[in-house]
């Protein structure tokens, strides 16, 4: 059972194998730490969504507008 061209010392952090294994697991945490906390808090609005706001900001213009009506006198 002795298989000498492998040996278990190139999985460990010092050996090449283990090396990059451990580059790897780290770039891949990095990128799903960016993608899970930074990426999720931008404000991404769906097309629907940015009509909706520019109607309801419309509405709320009209609303503003019947509240304080221009008359003659000013």
């Amino acid at each position: 059972m002795n298989n000498s061209s492998f040996d278990i010392n190139y999985l460990s952090p010092t050996g090449l194998i283990g090396f990059w294994v451990l580059l790897v697991g780290f770039i891949f945490t990095f990128i799903m730490f960016y993608f899970v906390f930074f990426r999720l808090n931008e404000d991404d609005a769906s097309y629907k969504d940015r009509k909706r706001k520019n109607l309801e900001r419309e509405i709320q213009k009209q609303k503003i507008a019947r509240l304080y009506p221009k008359g003659k006198y000013y």
